[in-house]
């Protein structure tokens, strides 16, 4: 499985989905590792969702102070095939979040990242591609006209901010071919998040190149996030 993004809720009195907790009851028997944002925060949720309390004695704490010291440490264990969650103090992991680092170098190493179940699959796919703790730009679909959908993939290469996408499952293929044909040579990465929560789920992360073999997948559901300008 390897990285699992962990959605909590915002309030520190809100209650966890049965399938939420019981996955995190899960991590903490099979002694996976228990990333968290902030310690205390983290122990007084958890207490509140009535876990295990021996589990606060493991917490990693996460954050913009200690990634740049865990990172490297949590990729090679990670690489090895130990399983790890990341929650934040509260919402998506990852979204405006210092879980950002984490995500990006996990898609670096050709390391699983996952996500628990939501109802709306635009912030998930943001957090998944590891590409932006700030500002994005959704699009929603691209027109049908043939020369407004070429002016539409030609517009998302001048803009520097992080942008999302989505079309039809039918059209992926189709899209593929025409942000290779926008893009040219511009060395920007992409990340292409599919079926997202379902069984079948997969992410296309890399370069233009790297995402070619995406024709292959057929007909799938599915988000587009362009990286940022630096």
């Amino acid at each position: 499985m390897g990285l699992l993004l962990v959605t909590t809720p915002i309030g520190e009195t809100g209650e966890l989905t049965p399938g939420v907790r019981e996955l995190l009851l899960s991590h903490f028997n099979k002694g996976h590792t228990l990333l968290v944002e902030d310690i205390k925060p983290a122990r007084r949720r958890w207490r509140a969702w009535d876990l295990p309390r021996e589990a606060i004695e493991v917490f990693v704490a996460y954050n913009e102070h200690s990634r740049d010291r865990l990172d490297d440490e949590l990729i090679s264990r990670l690489k090895s095939g130990e399983e790890m969650i990341l929650m934040s103090d509260g919402g998506t992991p990852g979204f405006c979040d210092p879980g950002r680092s984490l995500i990006e170098k996990c898609h670096q190493s050709q390391v699983k990242v996952s996500i628990t179940e939501s109802c709306n699959s635009l912030i998930p796919a943001v957090a998944l591609s590891g590409f932006t703790e700030g500002a994005f730009e959704f699009l929603g679909f691209p027109p049908r006209d043939k020369d407004e959908r070429k002016d539409f993939f030609k517009e998302l290469f001048k803009k520097k901010t992080c942008q999302v996408f989505m079309d039809t499952p039918y059209r992926l293929d189709r899209v593929v071919s025409e942000v290779i044909e926008a893009q040219g040579q511009e060395g920007r990465r992409h990340c292409i998040v599919m079926d997202i929560n379902r069984d079948s789920e997969e992410i296309f992360w890399g370069s233009l190149k790297e995402l070619k073999k995406a024709r292959e997948m057929g007909k799938r559901e599915f988000l587009w996030v362009i990286e940022p300008l630096s």
